[in-house]
C-alpha cells in the first residue's frame, strides 16, 4: 500500500513541477512584454516552450520524444479569457476525487469562480491541495465541457489558476490542458467533479492529442 501512495505522490509531484514551470514560463514572458506585444503571442510563446519541455524533459509525459511533433491546440480567442468572481468556501474539509484508475486524490474545495461565456452564467469550483499552505496558492480546476470526446479529450481537462486578491480572478481557457494520462496510460488523473460540468463548449486551449501513447 505504501508503494502505490508513494507512486501516486511522485506522480502528483511530477505534475505540479511542471505546472509552476508552466506559470514560470507565462510570468517570464508577460515580464518580457517589450518584446511580446499580446496575450496571443504570449500564448504561442508559451505553448511553443511546453512543447520544447515535452520534447526534451525527463520529466515529460511523453514516451517516444522522437516521434512527437507538438500538441495540437485551438486558436487562441480573447473570448474563454473571462473575468470571474470568487466565492470563498471557507472551508478545510477534505474532498475525494476519483482518479483513473480507481483511486483517489485528495483536495480542499477553495473558492467557486462564477463567470459568463456566451451570455450565461457558469460556476467551477477550484480546488488547492492539503500541503499548499500559501496565502495565495496555485488553484487546480478540473473540468469538462461540451466539446470533449469531439474536439477535446472525453475526461475533460485541467487549468491551474494563480490567485491574485480576493476576489476577481482572470480564468485564461486558452491554457486549459490535457491530463498526463492522455499521453503516457502509466500516469493516473483525477477525474473532473460533476459539479464542474460546463454545458457550453470550450474551443480554446489543448485538444484531442492524437499520436501514439
Amino acid at each position: 500500500m505504501k508503494e502505490k501512495y508513494y507512486s501516486i505522490k511522485r506522480k502528483q509531484i511530477l505534475r505540479i513541477v511542471f505546472v509552476l514551470g508552466a506559470l514560470i514560463i507565462v510570468a517570464s514572458l508577460i515580464l518580457s512584454s517589450i518584446k511580446v506585444d499580446s496575450k496571443s503571442d504570449i500564448n504561442t510563446k508559451y505553448r511553443e516552450q511546453k512543447d520544447e519541455n515535452f520534447r526534451k524533459s525527463i520529466k515529460s509525459p511523453i514516451k517516444d520524444k522522437e516521434a512527437f511533433t507538438g500538441l495540437s491546440y485551438f486558436d487562441y480567442s480573447e473570448k474563454y479569457r473571462v473575468n470571474a468572481f470568487s466565492t470563498f468556501t471557507n472551508d478545510s474539509q477534505l474532498i475525494s476525487m476519483p482518479r483513473t484508475d480507481g483511486k483517489r486524490s485528495f483536495y480542499i474545495p477553495f473558492a467557486k469562480a462564477s463567470f459568463k461565456i456566451n451570455d450565461t452564467l457558469q460556476t467551477l469550483m477550484m480546488y488547492r491541495l492539503p500541503d499548499d499552505i500559501q496565502n495565495k496558492p496555485v488553484l487546480f480546476i478540473p473540468f469538462t465541457d461540451a466539446s470533449n470526446e469531439n474536439e477535446t479529450y472525453k475526461g475533460g481537462r485541467y487549468l491551474d489558476v494563480e490567485l491574485k486578491n480576493n476576489k476577481a480572478i482572470v480564468i485564461d481557457f486558452n491554457y486549459a490542458y490535457n491530463p498526463f494520462c492522455v499521453y503516457n496510460y502509466q500516469y493516473t488523473c483525477p477525474i473532473p467533479p460533476a459539479e464542474n460540468k460546463l454545458d457550453v463548449p470550450i474551443y480554446a486551449g489543448e485538444k484531442k492529442y492524437t499520436q501514439a501513447h
